[in-house]
C-alpha cells in the first residue's frame, strides 16, 4: 500500500468518525435539561407562545428529523442563527475559533519546548537527581488541574504582581506584543499538563531506544555518544513522539473550554459554555462539531506523517 493509498484510507475512516461524533454531539446536547424556547422568550412567557416557538424551531419534530435537518444544514453551509443573539452561527464561530486555535498552538509550543529537553535529559541521566527532577515535574504537571493552575497564575501574575493581563485577548494583527502577553497565562496553564505527559513519554522512548541493539553496536564501533544520541536515538524516539504530540493537541483543543472561561479569553470555548448555559443548541452543536473535526483532522495529519516517517506502517 502506497502512502497515498494509506492517506486515503485514513481519510475515509476519519469521515466516518466525524459522522459518529456528529450523532453523539447532537444527542448529548439535546439531553441537556432546559427548554431553548423558554430561554428565548423568558421565564414568564405563556405556554402557547413557548409552544409556538418550539414549533418554529422544529423542537417538536422527532430527533432523527431534527438531526437530518441539522446535518443537511451543516453540509450546505446553513448553520442557523443563535437562539439568544440571533446572529449567524457561522459568523460567531469564524470570529472566535482562530483565537482558540492560536491558544492551543501556543500551549503546544510551550509543551514541546519543555518536554523535549527534559525528556532527553532524564533519559540520558537515569537514576540521577536530574532524572528525579524530571519525573517530579511530570507527576506534578499531571496531578495539578489546569483550571486551578490558571486561577493561581492569574492571581499571582495578574492581580498581585500586575505584570501580565489576567483576562481578555487581543488580535495579533491589532497588537502583536499584547497578543502574546494575553496568551502567556492561559497558554502556560493549558500547556503544563501536555508538557508533563510529553516529558514522561519522551523520556520513556529515549530510554527504550538507548537499550536497543543498534546503540550497542554503534558504541562498539566507536561512534561518539553525541552522534548516537542526536543522529540515531533521538530520530527514532521522535517517531512515536509525533503521534503523542497530535493527541495532546487534540486534548488542548478540548481544554480551551475551561481555560478560556477562567481567563475570559473570548474564544470558541467560552462560546460553548455560554451556549450551554443559555440552551443555545445551534451554537453548542456547531462549536463542538468544529472542535471534534479539528481533533480528527489533527490526528489524520499525524497518522499520515507517522506513515511517512515509518514506511512499515504504510505497506
Amino acid at each position: 500500500m502506497s502512502i497515498l493509498s494509506y492517506a486515503a484510507k485514513r481519510l475515509f475512516v476519519s469521515i466516518w468518525v466525524l459522522f459518529g461524533a456528529s450523532i453523539l454531539i447532537f444527542g448529548i446536547v439535546h439531553l441537556v435539561p432546559g427548554d431553548p424556547a423558554r430561554v428565548t422568550l423568558g421565564r414568564f412567557a405563556d405556554r402557547e407562545a413557548v409552544e409556538g416557538v418550539r414549533q418554529e424551531m422544529g423542537l417538536n419534530d422527532p430527533l432523527y428529523v431534527q438531526y437530518s435537518d441539522w446535518l443537511v444544514g451543516t453540509l450546505t453551509g446553513d448553520w442557523g442563527n443563535s437562539l439568544i443573539s440571533n446572529q449567524p452561527v457561522l459568523t460567531l464561530i469564524v470570529e472566535r475559533f482562530p483565537k482558540s486555535i492560536e491558544l492551543a498552538l501556543f500551549a503546544l509550543a510551550i509543551a514541546v519546548v519543555i518536554s523535549l529537553p527534559l525528556g532527553i535529559m532524564g533519559a540520558l541521566n537515569r537514576s540521577t537527581k536530574t532524572d528525579q527532577a524530571t519525573l517530579f515535574f511530570s507527576q506534578i504537571g499531571i496531578a495539578i488541574p489546569n483550571f486551578w493552575l490558571g486561577i493561581m497564575l492569574a492571581l499571582i501574575f495578574g492581580r498581585y504582581l500586575g505584570v501580565l493581563p489576567a483576562s481578555g485577548s487581543v488580535a495579533f494583527t491589532e497588537d502583536p506584543v499584547q497578543n502574546i502577553r494575553h496568551l502567556i497565562l492561559p497558554g502556560v496553564s493549558l500547556g503544563i499538563l501536555a508538557a508533563a505527559v510529553l516529558t514522561r513519554y519522551m523520556r520513556s522512548e529515549m530510554i527504550d531506544q538507548l537499550n536497543k541493539d543498534y546503540v550497542t553496536t554503534a558504541r562498539a564501533f566507536g561512534h561518539p555518544k553525541k552522534r548516537i544520541v542526536w543522529k540515531y536515538t533521538l530520530k527514532n524516539a521522535l517517531i512515536p513522539y509525533v503521534t503523542m504530540l497530535g493527541m495532546q493537541f487534540g486534548f488542548l483543543i478540548g481544554g480551551v473550554v475551561v481555560i478560556e472561561t477562567v481567563f475570559a479569553y473570548g474564544g470558541v470555548g467560552q462560546l460553548i459554555l455560554n451556549g450551554l448555559l443559555n440552551r443555545d443548541y445551534p451554537i453548542v452543536q456547531m462549536s463542538l462539531l468544529i472542535l471534534a473535526g479539528t481533533f480528527i483532522l489533527v490526528n489524520l495529519v499525524v497518522d499520515i506523517v507517522y506513515g511517512y516517517l515509518n514506511p512499515r506502517i504504510s505497506y
